[in-house]
């Protein structure tokens, strides 16, 4: 018996399982994180003389303001390129003046510090610009007691946008001189994400409203460098994470097959070359999830590398005899256990209420090899705020949960639940296009061993085997990887006083559309990652299965999921699509060529937002697209 059906034998029991009469699904759920989850120290510190606040720095190629020259990512940036910050405030306890302590990882020469921005004969000038000062091996420490822009007393308000350049000294591999990220310090009271004001774009805090991620929100970017919008290191790294931070996004970057790095120069990651599996989809996770966004459905008759195809030997997913819960289309021999292609699409043809036409297409897949009856097309998601929808509470999903329409609203969203691989215990599904996965991990684990062939002490059982192998990933890489994809910040809302974007918000919610996409949430106090305990968020999700209808509905089962039930996916960054992929490509198997055809194709509990949708005049319909473009 594979791993997958012994989980799905247990889950069925623990379905039918009730404990004093109430539905497993509410009374046995056991939270991921609780009281007695170890932790990171908070970023952030209250002392009698101080608020103190640590946050990690990567190297940059140049400055924030420069065009096409910041947000990339430079060879061998896994090593020896981090920074730890200090900001110790007195001025917000009633002190004079600000120290930063920098603790950088190799010795660095006269590194530099710069803040309070200027702009007026480069984009990267400051008012104020020191060379810090050396105080134990690998840290360095200066003092800002004066507001340099304004040419007075710091006080508590004062916008000090600051900037740290790590000169290396002798790094064991690439350059030495570096920049550093553009960050706003709001004295007295923390870091915060902002926006360019005016000609020099000086920078300004963005409203609590932008703020789509919390604290991991990250800046407005003036560098011109849309496909690297999904990349970034949260806003408020802690500085424990900000190594596993690049280690994990080298493994994410890594071909398993013969350990290349899809950035160039870099050299192979030869530790992790030959554990690609005899079967798989991908050979990197990158090579799926390119530029960490949303895939693009390949052209008629191309192979689907960037798309999972679930398989079941019935509706319930019972493993296939030959293809077992996953295609994997290609292989290290020369015969793969089958491939599928988009042959043809079905159109249909409609026409909304004011008689503007409109069309909708639907995939029609081919399989060569054996042809599976049941089975379940989704391309790959876009990666961003992934550990911020962990930290959510259980409690808080849960309460948005209304499995049996009790507010007779035609919308009964219900919790997915499943069995944690790792402890047996019940648990609330989150993740994937079903909230398949309760774990991040697990999902990362998942992908690692359906998508490329890679084992791991969670799955140690590749697709369809039946006999468990050495895991090949050690448990510490697995753990960088999961720092890096929960660490991954969140690009913050546009369009803030665009009065079409305002208006198109105000019809979403008219619609009814928020009923599923929750906007706002707010993630617990016992996550042990510090970047992402009690932040309110912006996703636009609750994480339910809601039911959507016929059109939507594909006929495999997962866990509690029916064919027609789809967790609610999150909206933000959505309008940074088509800058982070080349195109636009909706919904689960990406047959919606825009936003206009996303809606349109809701049915179910969504059929009435659809229709409200459907019913407006077209400035209406252009105000939602705005709206959602924003996000």
């Amino acid at each position: 018996m594979t791993r997958s059906l012994q989980l799905t034998l247990v889950f069925c029991l623990a379905c039918v399982t009730a404990r004093a009469g109430k539905p497993a699904a509410e009374a046995d759920i056991i939270p991921l994180f609780d009281s007695s989850t170890k932790r990171q120290p908070p970023t952030t510190q209250h002392t009698s003389d101080a608020l103190i606040t640590r946050i990690a720095d990567r190297v940059r190629d140049r400055h924030a303001r420069e065009v096409g020259a910041y947000a990339h990512f430079l060879s061998w940036y896994w090593q020896e390129r981090t920074v730890a910050i200090e900001l110790v405030d007195h001025v917000a306890k009633g002190g004079k003046d600000i120290t930063v302590n920098i603790t950088s990882l190799t010795p660095l020469n006269r590194p530099d510090f710069r803040c309070f921005f200027r702009g007026i004969n480069t984009v990267a000038e400051y008012h104020h610009n020191v060379a810090t000062r050396q105080v134990a091996t690998h840290r360095y420490t200066t003092t800002i007691a004066y507001n340099a822009s304004q040419r007075r007393a710091l006080k508590p308000g004062d916008r000090m946008e600051f900037e740290f350049s790590p000169f290396l000294v002798a790094p064991k591999n690439g350059r030495k001189n570096y920049y550093g990220t553009a960050t706003l310090y709001i004295v007295g009271r923390g870091i915060v994400p902002w926006y360019g004001d005016g000609r020099k774009l000086e920078s300004q805090p963005l409203p609590r409203s932008a703020w789509s991620g919390g604290g991991t929100t990250l800046p407005y970017q003036y560098s011109r460098e849309p496909r690297e919008r999904f990349k970034q290191m949260a806003a408020n790294m802690a500085p424990e994470s900000a190594q596993p931070f690049m280690l994990g996004r080298r493994l994410h970057h890594t071909d398993f097959g013969n350990g290349a790095h899809s950035d160039q120069p870099n050299p192979a990651f030869e530790e992790q070359a030959g554990k690609l599996g005899p079967k798989f989809v991908a050979r990197s996770c990158v090579a799926c999830h390119v530029n960490n966004g949303r895939a693009l459905p390949p052209p008629i008759g191309a192979p689907m590398h960037q798309t999972v195809v679930k398989i079941g030997a019935d509706a319930k997913g019972s493993p296939h005899p030959q293809l077992g819960t996953a295609l994997q289309p290609q292989a290290r021999s020369d015969k793969p256990e089958a491939t599928v292609t988009i042959t043809a699409y079905t159109t249909t043809h409609d026409r909304f209420t004011d008689g503007t036409t409109y069309s909708l297409q639907k995939p029609v897949y081919t399989f060569v090899g054996p042809t599976p009856e049941h089975f379940s097309v989704r391309l790959t998601p876009p990666l961003v705020g992934l550990g911020l929808l962990e930290a959510v509470s259980e409690s808080r999903i849960l309460a948005l949960a209304d499995p049996d329409d009790g507010d007779k609203d035609g919308i009964s969203g219900r919790p997915q639940t499943l069995i944690d691989p790792e402890t047996g215990q019940l648990r609330l599904g989150r993740f994937g296009y079903k909230a398949g996965q309760a774990r991040l991990r697990h999902q990362i684990a998942g992908a690692l061993n359906s998508d490329m062939g890679v084992t791991t002490a969670i799955f140690s059982r590749l697709d369809g085997e039946t006999i468990a192998t050495r895991p090949e990933l050690a448990a510490v890489d697995l753990a960088r990887m999961t720092r890096y994809l929960s660490t991954l910040g969140v690009n913050a809302r546009r369009n803030l006083a665009d009065a079409e974007a305002l208006r198109g918000e105000r019809l979403f919610t008219t619609a009814h559309c928020v009923k599923c996409h929750t906007p706002e949430l707010t993630t617990g106090p016992h996550h042990p990652l510090a970047e992402l305990r009690n932040q309110t968020i912006r996703p636009y999700t609750d994480l339910l299965l809601h039911d959507m209808g016929p059109g939507l509905a594909d006929n495999l089962n997962e866990h509690a999921a029916s064919g027609s039930e789809w967790r609610t996916p999150p909206l933000w960054s959505l309008g940074l699509t088509r800058g982070v992929g080349g195109g636009e490509a909706y919904l689960h198997d990406g047959r919606a060529r825009s936003l206009e055809e996303a809606i349109l194709w809701h049915g179910g509990e969504a059929r009435m937002a659809s229709e409200a949708f459907r019913s407006m005049p077209a400035a209406d319909r252009k105000a939602i697209i705005r709206f959602l473009k924003s996000l």
